[in-house]
């Protein structure tokens, strides 16, 4: 389903979702992350599908 170790930078995940310079976006995707993982997650606080790569990004993982 996803490539195996692809990360999205906040930036990166700003620009495709909202469609506009995502620049300095981190609290923005941040915030909407937690929703998500609070959704797909059955412990949101211990990710298993999205997490977090520090200094990197975002992954999404099987």
């Amino acid at each position: 389903m996803f490539p195996e170790a692809r990360y999205f930078s906040a930036d990166v995940v700003h620009e495709r979702v909202w469609h506009e310079d995502g620049y300095h976006s981190e609290n923005t995707v941040a915030v909407h992350i937690r929703k998500i993982r609070e959704k797909i997650e059955i412990d949101p606080k211990n990710p298993r599908y999205l997490k977090v790569v520090w200094r990197i990004g975002y992954k999404i993982e099987r």
